[in-house]
């Protein structure tokens, strides 16, 4: 039996995208955890006295949240798409090395 051939991590082809970008994988995560943290924070809309018009605080924080929620999504879509990119990139310069990429 032959094994295969023992390759180093000091070309960084294995190292998963998460690990070899910490500052953009905790950007991702501040922002999905602040986008959720503001829609589960009652208190912050739970209010009736600051009104536009005859419309509650409500309606008018959910109209200002939803198209920056929308934003902030496209933002971390982004961000994981450079990753995935990046990872795709390492992963075919393993690649030409001999190994076997998925």
């Amino acid at each position: 039996m032959t094994q295969p051939p023992v390759t180093s991590r000091a070309s960084g082809g294995s190292r998963s995208p998460v690990a070899a970008h910490p500052v953009t994988s905790a950007v991702i995560a501040i922002l999905i955890l602040a986008s959720i943290f503001f829609a589960l924070y009652v208190p912050l809309y739970a209010s009736s006295t600051p009104k536009v018009g005859d419309f509650p605080f409500f309606y008018i924080y959910l109209l200002i949240y939803m198209p920056v929620l929308g934003v902030v999504l496209w933002i971390v879509i982004t961000l994981q798409r450079r990753l995935r990119r990046e990872q795709g990139a390492e992963g075919a310069a393993a690649a030409s090395d001999g190994e076997v990429t998925r």
